[in-house]
Parts: C-alpha cells; structure tokens; sequence
C-alpha cells in the first residue's frame, strides 16, 4: 500500500481514537470516578427474586439506597386490620318537603280584591286570612242558602231541610269556614267578599295572583311550605345501593353554614337507576327547627356504613394499572418487591381492603411508587434509568463505565489494527 494512503488511514485512525477519548474523558469514566448515575439501584438476580416469591409479569425488584429514597420522596405505610367503615359521598340539593306544600287554588272564580298575603316568603299561620274575592256565584250560593233557610223555617218538612243541608253543603266545599256559614244563618246577610285562609302554617313558596286579578279554580294563586322539615335530594352510584337503605342516618352539611352539622335520615331510594350515569335519586330528611336551612341551597351528604374490620392498606399503596394492582413492599432498608394484590372494589376513607398478596404488618411504599414502578418495569426490560443519579444494575456493576462507552473506546482500535493488517 502507497506510503500516502498508509498515513492517511493512520491519521484517520488516531483522529478517531483520540475523539472517543475526549468523549470518554466528558462522560467521567475514565479517571475512575465513582459512577453517580445507577450506582445505588439495582436489579436482583433470579435467586434473589426466588426468595421473595414470583414477581408479576413485566416486574423486578428493585433496591435503593437511604439517601436516594430521602431524595425521591419514599415514605412507606404498614398493612394493618381497621375498621371497615364505607363511607359514601355525594351532593344534593335542598328541596321542600312535598308532603308539607299547600297549593292555594279557588273554587270558584271571581276577582281579588284585597291580598293579605303580598309577598314571597311572608310567614303564615294555619287559617290566616290571605285574600278576599268578589265572586258573583259566591254571592248566590248565599242567597239560595238563605232562601232555602227560610222556607225550612216557615213550612219545616224533611224535604225541605235536605234543601237546606245540601246549600250549606255547597258553602263548605267551597271552604267557606264554619263559623262564616253560622253568622250567616243568624244574620242573614249574605257578603259579596269571599275569604281564602290559609289551610296550614309555614311560608309562602310561590305568590302567583294580584289585587284587580279575574281568578278561576284552575288557577294557582299561593304555594305554602311548612319548612320545619326539609329534603335534601342527591345521588349514589349503583354499586353503593347494598350499602344504603331507608332509616340510615345521613352528615349533612352546607357550604353557607360552615359550621354546623345536621342530622337527616334516608327516607326514600328511587327504585329506577339512571341509565346515563348509573346513578339512583336518594332523599334524605333534615329537620330544621331554626329554618336555618334553605330551600335551593347546596349541600354535602356522607352515609356512613359499618362492615367489621379487615387488613387495610392505604389507597397511595396501590398502583392500579387496569390490568392488576400492584404494591412495593418493602423486604429490607433499601428492597422492594412488586406484588400484585387483590383489593375490594370498595374504598374506605382513603383505605384500600386488602383481600390477596400482603398480610398484617407489612410495610409497603405509599409515595414515589410510581417512579419506583417505571424502574421496576424498565429493569424487567433489561432496560433503566441509567444516568439518573443513585441508580445502578446492581452491586457487582455499581462503578463499571457503560458497555455502549466501551464499544466506542474499542472502535477506533480495530479500525488501526485494520490498518496494521492492510499495510
């Protein structure tokens, strides 16, 4: 080979040879330095793993030193028996209690003349006069009931007091009070107003009529509510339907009154779910002596469920992958073993129920687990986080340069013995 081409495949040759050293030289390898990248994460080895039990598919156990596990955040929590309490949270709305409302409505039609009742809101008593009608065939009822009254008198027969009982009858379903109907007798005066009262005590919800106003029965003029006791309407999914059930107490509180607490209890659980968000209406009763509560105000509803008690663990500890639930739990200061468990579909508090794969005592990673679980799956791969630091394959390899950067060293090596073999 031409003495030109020879030094020009050396000098190419020591080029490269000298690049790869540089690289080298950057990457810390080469004066021996302690490798800060993987050095205190590793992988066990199979007969490691044996001693702990099968991994889940795709996992591995992992180690970590003490003062990487600071750095990260890992915080472990013990698997311990607790009380299974299922608590079930939703939100509601306060309504009026429908058995307590009172629809006003006429029974015959007429005018208004005079409203004692003016606005919504108003507070109202049992028989409390609300509003005066001029009703022309009010008017005449009386007459006729007088008319009637009066030939009873003056020729008494059994037929023409059925007259009499049946004209009165009239005066009463149009609620015409009792005592109206008596001074009516004595007096017999008839009266061209006809007086509504209100038929129970509580607070006008609705106020539909005005002075002036042609009314008829079909039309609504007062809407009363007794709030001394209200509703509070929510919703629970489907599959916390075995958990409740009508007489449960019920915690409700309210945003607006931050600082009480009220008892209800679950009076009724609509038999038909919905079928878009497989929920079902349940209403809860909340007694309000005060009238605290409000009708249209928002609410927090908590059921409480006592179930026995069972091994628990908290619900940070598990990773739910869709596939399986995994815990790391903790073998010694610096090892964690993925485990898949088996956990009821039911939360408690901020508790998982452990059914399969950890028992009483314990200890599992409750934070950092997520970062824990990528290097778990990458060394299952053959793979980690290689460059991050405090992580490496494991003991034996701790402080050894990476394999990709010896092959570059050995490159350009074979490249000059290449030349050596051509010259």
């Amino acid at each position: 080979m031409p003495a030109k081409r020879r030094g020009s495949l050396s000098g190419l040759a020591l080029a490269t040879l000298l690049a790869s050293s540089v690289a080298y030289r950057v990457s810390g390898q080469e004066t021996g330095a302690p490798d800060n990248t993987m050095s205190q994460m590793k992988m066990p080895t199979s007969k490691d793993a044996s001693k702990v039990g099968a991994l889940p598919p795709g996992y591995a156990e992992v180690s970590i030193a003490a003062d990487v596990q600071q750095r990260i955040g890992v915080t472990l929590g013990t698997v311990r028996r607790t009380p299974l309490t299922m608590t079930i949270r939703t939100v509601g709305i306060v309504r009026p209690d429908e058995t307590k409302l009172a629809h006003i409505h006429l029974k015959t039609e007429g005018w208004v003349e005079k409203l004692f009742i003016t606005f919504t809101g108003q507070k109202v008593k049992a028989g409390e006069p609300m509003l005066s009608i001029y009703s022309p065939a009010f008017y005449a009822a009386q007459r006729e009931f007088l008319v009637a009254l009066q030939y009873s008198r003056s020729a008494p027969s059994s037929g023409q007091q059925n007259v009499v009982d049946t004209a009165r009858q009239r005066l009463a379903l149009w609620d015409v009070p009792k005592n109206t109907i008596q001074a009516l007798e004595k007096t017999g005066k008839p009266s061209k107003s006809l007086i509504m009262r209100s038929p129970i005590s509580g607070t006008i919800l609705e106020k539909k009529t005005f002075e002036g106003q042609y009314v008829a029965p079909q039309g609504e003029l007062y809407v009363v509510g007794d709030l001394s006791t209200v509703w509070v309407q929510g919703k629970v999914f489907a599959y916390e339907l075995p958990h409740i059930a009508l007489g449960m107490p019920a915690t409700v509180t309210f945003p607006s009154l931050a600082t009480r607490n009220f008892i209800g209890k679950i009076v009724f659980i609509d038999p038909v779910v919905d079928e878009m968000t497989r929920s079902v209406q349940v209403r809860v009763e909340v007694p309000n002596p005060n009238g605290l509560i409000k009708p249209g105000m928002f609410a927090h509803v908590l059921i409480s469920h006592a179930m026995g008690s069972g091994l628990t663990v908290p619900t940070s500890a598990v990773i739910r992958t869709g596939e399986r639930n995994i815990a790391f739990r903790a073998v010694s200061a610096d090892r964690f073993v993925p485990v898949q468990v088996e956990i009821s579909p039911l939360r408690f508090d901020d508790r998982f129920q452990i059914l399969g794969g950890l028992k009483a005592g314990d200890e599992v990673v409750t934070s950092a687990n997520f970062l824990i679980d990528s290097e778990s799956r990458l060394r299952a791969g053959g793979g980690g986080m290689v460059g991050m630091p405090g992580m490496g394959v494991d003991e034996k390899g701790a402080g050894e340069k990476p394999q990709k950067q010896k092959d570059t060293k050995s490159a350009p090596e074979e490249d000059a013995d290449h030349s050596k073999m051509r010259h």
